[in-house]
């Protein structure tokens, strides 16, 4: 029996040793969806406020994300009338996270933000039901092929943890 005591340890240093707890990414894009804080700034409602890149437009955050990173599935750069795009899809529960945000902050906007630096914001016209978020982002458009396949790549990574 004392000898199991003694394995015991030992046994616990090997299997935690096995464990994969870091990402190997080395451009790691972590992308996230906050939500605009809208005259509440009492209590832990409100977070950070970050400035757009380019615009320089001034936004006040939630500090939990809408729709965090373990939920987005896919990101991909699209062509659409104004432009190019970003079309960040979300598995079933941000979709869902996605849809009561947007029902609940209609008029106010979503951040999409890459490291917690905020890239672009969309106004909430109308509830999202499909989990696809399409936003404009403050990139350079030689950029954005590079940081689409890095937000690929770690959420790839992100999904296998």
């Amino acid at each position: 029996m004392k000898k199991f005591y003694l394995l015991l340890p030992i046994l616990a240093l090997v299997f935690c040793g096995c464990r994969k707890d870091r990402l190997e990414t080395e451009n790691l894009r972590v992308p996230r969806l906050m939500v605009e804080t809208r005259g509440v700034t009492y209590g832990n409602l409100g977070g950070q406020v970050v400035e757009l890149p380019v615009s320089g437009t001034r936004i006040a955050l939630q500090k939990e994300p809408l729709v965090s990173e373990f939920d987005i599935v896919n990101v991909e750069l699209v062509k659409v009338d104004m432009g190019m795009a970003l079309l960040v899809q979300t598995n079933e529960t941000g979709a869902r996270a996605l849809y009561r945000g947007t029902v609940s902050n209609m008029g106010g906007r979503i951040v999409l933000t890459i490291n917690n630096n905020p890239i672009g914001a969309r106004r909430v016209d109308g509830a999202i039901q499909n989990g696809n978020f399409y936003t404009f982002v403050e990139v350079e458009d030689e950029e954005l092929g590079q940081l689409v396949l890095d937000i690929k790549e770690t959420i790839k990574e992100v999904q296998d943890l």
